[in-house]
């Protein structure tokens, strides 16, 4: 969901036809060919209506809602806007493609979820107070899957191949994290701060526990024997590794969904000592009585019972026989009634919710929304008008209106024993299927990473995604060629270098000087004239962020080159900017700044070199600063 909200503002920069046009075209039959229904959603009107239902997709996933569904709907609308604009991606939409894809195949919505709590209430239908005090059967369904096991591959493999593609001297010799600490285009204002306090000494002890935890990483993962202990090691050192680089270099969402991902190496026991933590935040033990005749109040209740996993709750009704409080039944006409019979403290109305809510997990954080005052009396005020209708509410939601009945189907349905049918047998044929499909994938995803990986491949890592025809008829190439090309096919990319084989030292960046017909001129991009004389993180706002990055540092590079006319063309067209205020652009002029790092030691100051960035047809004689006469360009048909 926050993939597709960063990216919504741009729509009409990189993803519509008013924007840039980045679609990549496939000239041969070896070419590949990436999936993007953007391909297809091209106007602006159609592309934010995409992004829109790809953000409800995902949506609907997080909470668990048809998940299957639209976890796959999700995969394909993300997949698709990042495909669009390859030109603007890096290693974090590679993680993301590569497991929407993975976890398609696991039963992500088995539960703390919708589709899960639906099931549960089918299956265990509660009758009155009585069936709701009992405990629902605990949950010890194991699942295999290929997919989990490729999970772990893959994440594995990042962190193998992040070590082994580490060939660069600034890895040996300790400086790795002293260079990226000075990437101005890169940091956030937190690593400004942190870049203060990496010394030379501070850089090498950083660099080698790098080096080491990325090596040891894969092992601890896939070993048999030591878990889950090892695992608890990954989790643990990784989530802290990710937490610093999230929050001091902006990489994209890269450091945010490794962090994610590592939530798989965690094991039934650690899940159940969370419980337990999470259970020293609930409080209060009450006593719930609530009107059992209203179908829509017993349907709240067995729904209030699947989230209290610590069973704070106990219910009752009208006719509970042991201590109750006083004028139990006038106010069970108009409210639920909430009591701590420990204080004999009584709670109605959305005050009695706050306490309910408040003693589910993770209920704190909510529960004193209800409280505020001023919205207090609006949250009461709905409260009685859901109490005074819920009769009406019961009966169009098909609910019993007055009293609660049970059918033997019903009552069959307790045991929880599915019967035996052909519905079964094709999910078992389903199950086999998946396995096999996913087995096929994960070893053409292990043998293309061997083929990509520098570190490992050097010759075939420079042939990247480019698929060359068998020379013979040999099915391994076949297997390996067909494989390859669907891993790109949603682009399922295996190389994984992330600062490798050594930290940049050059950073780019690109600023455009537009000229309008009234003769009136800005300069866009940069916030200083000063970044000519040197790079500085408070220059590049508010256009430091990966898209914009990814632009500027790829434009001028030999397969992107003939993007700069578009980029020109745009610049002129647009009405993107609030800075043009209605002034129509004559002229674009557009400028690569880059500066190189100076190493610990220098002696010397960096300084900024300034290009000038030609269309395709000038490529070779690229013009030198801003001294040069301007000649006449050929017009030419884009």
């Amino acid at each position: 969901m926050w993939d597709v909200c960063r990216r919504y503002a741009y729509i009409d920069v990189f993803y519509s036809l008013d924007g840039m046009n980045f679609r990549r075209e496939v000239t041969n039959s070896f070419s590949v060919k990436y999936f993007t229904l953007l391909d297809t959603f091209q106007t602006s009107f159609e592309v934010h209506l995409f992004f829109i239902a790809t953000f409800i997709c995902f949506f609907l996933l997080m909470v668990g809602f048809k998940t299957k569904l639209f976890h796959l709907l999700g995969a394909i609308g993300l997949i698709s806007i990042h495909n669009a604009a390859v030109i603007l991606e890096n290693g974090g939409d590679m993680v993301f493609n590569n497991y929407l894809i993975w976890t398609l195949f696991l039963p992500l919505g088995g539960a703390l979820s919708i589709d899960s709590l639906k099931r549960s209430l089918n299956q265990y239908p509660e009758n009155n107070a009585d069936d709701l005090n009992k405990p629902l059967p605990e949950g010890n369904e194991r699942v295999f899957h290929v997919a989990f096991i490729a999970c772990l591959i893959q994440l594995s493999m990042i962190y193998y191949y992040n070590y082994i593609n580490k060939t660069g001297d600034m890895w040996s010799d300790g400086s790795a994290v002293y260079y990226m600490y000075q990437l101005d285009t890169f940091l956030t204002g937190i690593g400004d701060w942190v870049r203060s306090y990496i010394s030379i000494g501070l850089s090498t002890l950083l660099t080698k526990a790098t080096l080491v935890i990325e090596h040891l990483a894969p092992i601890f993962i896939l070993s048999p024997i030591f878990q889950p202990w090892l695992r608890r090691m990954v989790f643990i050192a990784f989530m802290g590794f990710h937490l610093i680089i999230g929050i001091s270099v902006g990489i994209g969402l890269f450091s945010w969904i490794m962090m994610a991902v590592l939530l798989l190496l965690l094991s039934r026991e650690d899940l159940i000592y969370l419980k337990g933590l999470a259970r020293r935040e609930t409080q209060g033990s009450y006593l719930v009585f609530y009107d059992r005749d209203c179908g829509f109040c017993h349907l709240t209740a067995r729904i209030l019972k699947r989230l209290d996993i610590f069973r704070n709750l106990t219910w009752a009704d009208g006719l509970y026989e042991n201590n109750k409080p006083d004028n139990l039944l006038n106010l069970l006409e108009s409210t639920i009634v909430v009591w701590d019979e420990k204080n004999n403290k009584i709670y109605t109305r959305h005050k009695g919710f706050s306490k309910i809510i408040h003693s589910l997990p993770f209920g704190f954080i909510f529960s004193w929304i209800l409280l505020i005052p001023g919205l207090e009396k609006a949250f009461g005020w709905s409260y009685d008008l859901i109490s005074r209708n819920r009769t009406k509410i019961s009966t169009s939601m098909g609910l019993p209106a007055c009293g609660i009945s049970s059918s033997p189907e019903e009552n069959s349905a307790m045991s929880g024993l599915p019967a035996y049918s052909s519905r079964m047998v094709w999910s078992k044929g389903k199950l086999i299927i998946s396995n096999l499909a996913v087995l096929g994938l994960l070893i053409g995803a292990v043998d293309y990473s061997l083929q990509i990986n520098e570190g490992v491949s050097p010759k075939e890592g420079l042939k990247k995604t480019e698929i060359q025809p068998s020379a013979s008829d040999n099915s391994i190439k076949n297997f390996r060629m067909y494989t390859k090309r669907i891993l790109l096919y949603p682009r399922m990319y295996q190389q994984w270098n992330m600062f490798a084989p050594s930290v940049i030292r050059s950073e780019k960046w690109v600023s455009s000087q537009v000229i309008f017909e009234n003769g009136e001129d800005i300069t866009l991009f940069t916030s200083d004239n000063k970044i000519e004389n040197g790079f500085n993180r408070g220059y590049f706002q508010p256009f430091q962020n990966q898209f914009w990055r990814k632009l500027f540092s790829r434009i001028n590079k030999r397969n992107y080159k003939k993007y700069i006319p578009e980029f020109r063309s745009w610049l002129k067209r647009t009405d993107y900017f609030a800075i043009y205020n209605h002034r129509k652009p004559k002229e674009i002029q557009l400028w690569q700044l880059s500066e190189r790092t100076a190493s610990p030691d220098a002696k010397w100051t960096p300084q900024v070199r300034k290009i000038e960035l030609v269309d395709e047809y000038n490529r070779n004689n690229p013009k030198r600063s801003s001294n040069r006469k301007k000649q006449e360009r050929p017009k030419r048909k884009l």
